[in-house]
Order: C-alpha cells, then structure tokens, then sequence
C-alpha cells in the first residue's frame, strides 16, 4: 500500500478538469478531477488535501485525493 502526502492544490483548471498538487516532499504532482475522493466540484486553489502518488509514464500522478 502506497503511504499518503500532503499537500495544497497549487493550480486548477476547472474547464478542462486537471491541475497540480504542491507536495510538503518532492516535486508537485499531477491531478484529475475524477481523482477526488468525494468528487468535489469545489476545488479551490490552496486547498489543503492528502492523496497517494504513483509513477506513471509522463511522471507522479496523485491519486485517491481528500480535501482535509
């Protein structure tokens, strides 16, 4: 099982549905909307949240992402 950072949404485009996650640790990280636990449509930017990284092939993706 992956271990769960903690972070701010740093940027956030609604319209296309994507932005990046600011790490306490390491460098940011990218996201999807559908990525989202609770699937909140209102995300905010600096948005405190918890997620857990994986490698993909284009880089680290956050995955299963709270809101705290």
């Amino acid at each position: 099982m992956s271990e769960r950072e903690k972070g701010y949404i740093h940027h956030y485009n609604p319209l296309k549905g994507f932005g990046f996650i600011r790490r306490e640790k390491g460098k940011d990280v990218f996201f999807f909307f559908n990525d989202f636990n609770s699937g909140n449509a209102d995300i905010v930017i600096g948005d405190s949240v918890e997620f857990v990284v994986k490698k993909k092939d284009k880089g680290p993706r956050a995955y299963e992402i709270s809101v705290l």
